[in-house]
């Protein structure tokens, strides 16, 4: 004849291990979400960033382009009148020596 203790004891430490299974189950499939989540922000991050270099390059390629036309503009400029340019430079300096320095 079996003690009715003991086979409670087993039937506690069955239903124990059953919920013990089933967490751990539950567990496993959160964390293979959040695993899915994290590696698909991660991806679009990146995708972000590739944009964001591909555009921040080309727009200092049209700042630098834009930059080397004006400073050939200028030196043209000051080739074609040398006089204006060294009294422009003169008054420059004259303002900064004045007002700034």
């Amino acid at each position: 004849m079996a003690d009715p203790i003991t086979d409670r004891a087993n039937d506690l430490a069955s239903g124990v291990a059953d919920a013990g299974r089933s967490a751990a189950s539950s567990a496993r499939n959160a964390g293979d979400k959040v695993a899915s989540g994290v590696e698909s922000a991660s991806e679009k991050g990146a995708s972000a960033i590739r944009r964001g270099g591909r555009s921040g390059s080309a727009a200092y390629d049209d700042a630098a382009a834009d930059l080397d036309g004006r400073v050939s503009s200028i030196e043209d400029t000051i080739r074609q009148n040398p006089l204006a340019a060294a009294g422009a430079a003169l008054v420059v300096g004259i303002f900064l020596g004045r007002f700034v320095l």
